[in-house]
């Protein structure tokens, strides 16, 4: 039992590593002051020690291991735009920074009315949920949006069904097959041209050799010559 339950006279009950479990009968409930928006949520900004946007304001009782699923069916009692069949309800915790004196908006997930999601099970104390904090929520209307990795995926096998054509193969193979056969050429066309340029070096050290001779050969005789008419 932590210290806040023992001096508040209540129950608590960690379950597996992080998850709590509050001993409703005996755990007298707080109020947890939620504030909404439709379509988006409210800026940080928006919140101050001076002002909180209460315009738009429902506030409910409940228990630190109550989750936003939980939460949700509770704030859809009071709020028909929430209550649609097609209703996305966007949770953000918000708590006071004390080293900056302002207000911050903290990510806890989503509930979706058509389907459910992981964020369901998620709880107030596995968001670190403080008495005195605020749940900022804002409501959307349509089918859930699907994540990034997700339409990712979907287009990656668009594209390969796309790419795949009647026999099986892929031509996306058959260029790269194409593309290889190519390089090959290309390959041979350069071997071909060196073996052509050593040829004709090979010609041009030759004839010099030959050419070196015959000069030799014609200084040689010169020299004979000069020396008989002598």
């Amino acid at each position: 039992m932590s210290t806040e339950a023992q001096k508040n006279n209540t129950t608590t009950t960690v379950v597996g590593k992080n998850k709590l479990v509050v001993d409703r009968e005996k755990t007298v409930p707080f109020l947890l002051r939620i504030f909404w928006r439709q379509g988006h949520h409210h800026r940080p900004d928006d919140y101050t020690p001076e002002h909180l946007p209460t315009e738009n304001e429902v506030q409910i009782y409940t228990w630190k291991d109550a989750t936003l699923k939980e939460i949700a069916n509770l704030f859809r009692e009071v709020n028909a735009e929430a209550n649609k069949p097609n209703a996305r309800l966007s949770f953000k915790l918000v708590y006071l920074d004390n080293l900056r004196g302002k207000y911050v908006l903290k990510d806890l997930g989503a509930v979706h009315n058509l389907s459910p999601s992981s964020d369901h099970d998620t709880n107030l104390d596995d968001a670190r949920f403080v008495i005195g904090d605020f749940l900022d929520v804002a409501i959307f209307h349509g089918a859930p949006p699907r994540s990034i990795e997700r339409r990712n995926s979907l287009w990656r096998d668009r594209n390969r069904d796309r790419d795949r054509d009647r026999g099986g193969r892929n031509f996306r193979g058959i260029g790269n097959d194409r593309e290889r056969e190519r390089n090959r050429d290309r390959d041979r066309d350069r071997d071909r041209d060196r073996e052509r340029d050593r040829d004709r070096d090979r010609y041009r050290d030759r004839n010099g050799g030959l050419r070196a001779d015959r000069d030799r050969r014609d200084d040689r005789r010169d020299r004979n010559l000069r020396d008989r008419r002598r």
